[in-house]
C-alpha cells in the first residue's frame, strides 16, 4: 500500500485551546495526562515532512493509544508499548475498527439483555477483592458483576467484546464511591456518598453508545494503516517485545516522574483492573513497576548522566535527601529506557518527546533539557524544541511543595515538543 501524503500543516500555535479532544475513538475511556490528539496528529505530520520516507512509528509509552490512533490514520505501521494492562486495553479498543454489522448487533444484543428486570432475578457470584465494599455500594457491585458476565456471555466478536469491556471499565469508575474527577483514589465525603445512587445499567449503555459512535467516525481512517497497530505489554526500560532497527519515527509522552508523586496511573487503573479479573498483584503494583517506582540502594545507584539532573537533585537534596533520590531514580530509569530505545530505531529516525518540566521542593527540573542531555549519550542530536501551553490537561496549576499552609508552587502549565534525530551510537 502506498503511504498517503501528509495532509496536516503546522498549526499557528500548538496550544489547540478550542480543539475537540474527544473526536472519533479518542472518546474511548479517560486516562491520566493524555497527549491530546491534535498534538499527536500535527507532530506526526511534521516529522513525516522532515523524514518523507517514514513508514513505521513507535510509542514506547503508548498509554491510551492517542499516538497510535493518529499514526494509523496517516497510514503508518505503528507499535505501542506500555506496562499498564488497562492502558493496553484502552489503546486496543481505540485502534481497532469494528464492522458496522458487528457493532450494531452487539449494541442491540446488550440493549435487549441488560435491563433492570433481568438484573432483579440474577443470582450469580460477585467478585471479591480487598476494599470492594469500601469503594462500591453493595447494589452497585451486584449490577457490575452482572453486566460483566453478560458482556462476556453475549459478545463473541473479540473487538466488540473489547470495546464493551473498556466501556465497563469506565462505568466502574463512574459508579464507584471515589471522587472520580481525580486520578488518585479518594473516597467521596460521607454526605455526598449517602445521596449517591447511580443507575449502573444506564451509565454503561450511555458510555458504550458513545464509544460506538466514535468507532463509526474513525472506522474508515483507521483502516488506512498498512498494518494494524501492534500493542505490546512491556517495560519501557527493556522494550523486549519491540523489533530492532525497525522504526523511522518515535512519538511519545513519558511520565512526568514516578507515579506515586505525580500522575498516579496505578491508582487510576486499580479498581477497573480488579473488576476485569486481573490478579491483585498486577492490579495493585502498576505504580511501583513504572519509571522511578523503586529506589535503588545507595551502593548500586549510579549518577544520572545529565548536568541538569545533578544540579536539580543537589538543590532538592539540601532540603529532603529521600525526595532527591526519588527524582534521581526516575531520570535514571528514563536514561535506561533511552538506551533500550536506540537499537529499535533506524539511522536517521526522528524521535519526538512531549514533556513538561516539574517543580519539586520549589526546584525546577527542565525535562526538555534533560532529555536532550541524556540523548547525546545514545546517538541522538537535538533538532528542535517547541513550546506549547497546556490549556486543559487535568493537572493542578499549583501545589504545596513544602506542605506549609499557604505556600504554593507552580506545576506544569507548559509542554515542550523535543525532536531528536538518531544518528547511531
Amino acid at each position: 500500500m502506498a503511504l498517503m501524503p501528509s495532509l496536516y500543516q503546522d498549526p499557528p500555535d500548538w496550544d489547540f485551546r478550542d480543539a475537540d479532544t474527544k473526536e472519533g475513538t479518542h472518546v474511548v475511556h479517560s486516562y491520566p495526562a493524555m497527549m491530546i490528539p491534535q498534538v499527536a496528529r500535527h507532530l506526526i505530520a511534521r516529522l513525516r515532512r522532515l523524514n518523507p520516507e517514514s513508514r513505521t512509528l513507535l510509542d514506547p509509552f503508548c498509554g491510551a493509544g492517542t499516538v497510535l490512533v493518529e499514526a494509523a490514520r496517516q497510514g503508518l505501521s505503528a507499535f505501542g508499548n506500555d506496562l499498564n494492562p488497562l492502558a493496553l486495553a484502552i489503546a486496543a479498543a481505540r485502534t481497532t475498527p469494528i464492522d458496522e454489522t458487528v457493532l450494531a448487533d452487539g449494541l442491540d444484543r446488550l440493549k435487549r439483555v441488560l435491563v433492570p428486570e433481568a438484573l432483579s432475578t440474577w443470582d450469580g457470584a460477585i467478585p471479591t477483592f480487598r476494599g470492594r465494599d469500601f469503594w462500591f455500594k453493595r447494589e452497585v457491585s451486584r449490577a457490575l458483576a452482572w453486566i460483566r458476565d453478560e458482556v462476556r456471555r453475549q459478545l463473541t466478536d473479540p473487538a466488540m467484546r473489547q470495546l464493551a469491556e473498556v466501556a465497563f471499565s469506565e462505568t466502574v469508575r463512574l459508579v464507584s464511591n471515589t471522587r472520580n474527577s481525580e486520578f488518585k483514589l479518594y473516597r467521596m465525603p460521607d454526605a455526598k456518598l449517602a445521596a449517591f445512587s447511580p443507575d449502573v445499567i444506564r451509565v454503561f449503555h450511555r458510555i458504550l453508545v458513545r464509544y460506538a459512535e466514535g468507532v463509526r467516525a474513525f472506522n474508515p481512517s483507521l483502516r488506512q494503516a498498512a498494518t494494524p497497530p501492534a500493542i505490546v505489554k512491556g517495560d519501557s526500560r527493556l522494550l523486549a517485545g519491540i523489533p530492532d532497527r525497525h522504526f523511522d519515527l518515535m512519538v511519545t509522552s513519558p511520565p512526568y516522574g514516578d507515579s506515586r508523586t505525580t500522575v498516579a496511573y496505578g491508582q487510576f487503573s486499580r479498581l477497573s483492573l480488579e473488576w476485569l479479573g486481573y490478579p491483585a498483584e498486577e492490579a495493585r503494583t502498576v505504580d511501583r513497576r513504572l519509571l522511578g517506582g523503586r529506589l535503588q540502594p545507595h551502593a548500586e545507584a549510579k549518577p544520572v548522566p545529565s548536568q541538569a539532573v545533578l544540579d536539580g537533585t543537589a538543590a532538592i537534596g539540601s532540603q529532603d535527601a529521600r525526595r532527591a533520590r526519588e527524582v534521581e531514580s526516575f531520570y535514571r530509569d528514563l536514561d535506561a529506557m533511552m538506551e533500550s530505545l536506540a537499537p529499535k530505531l533506524r539511522p536517521g529516525a526522528l524521535a519526538a518527546w512531549v514533556v513538561a518540566n516539574r517543580t519539586v521542593k520549589q526546584v525546577v527540573l527542565p525535562t526538555n533539557v534533560i532529555i536532550a542531555e541524556l540523548a547525546t549519550r545514545h546517538g541522538f542530536a537535538l533538532v528542535e524544541d517547541l513550546t506549547r501551553n497546556i490549556p486543559s490537561k487535568r493537572m493542578p496549576r499549583a501545589n504545596s511543595p513544602t506542605n506549609v499552609p499557604g505556600q504554593k508552587g507552580a506545576t506544569m502549565t507548559e509542554e515542550h515538543l523535543v525532536v531528536l534525530r538518531y544518528d547511531g551510537a
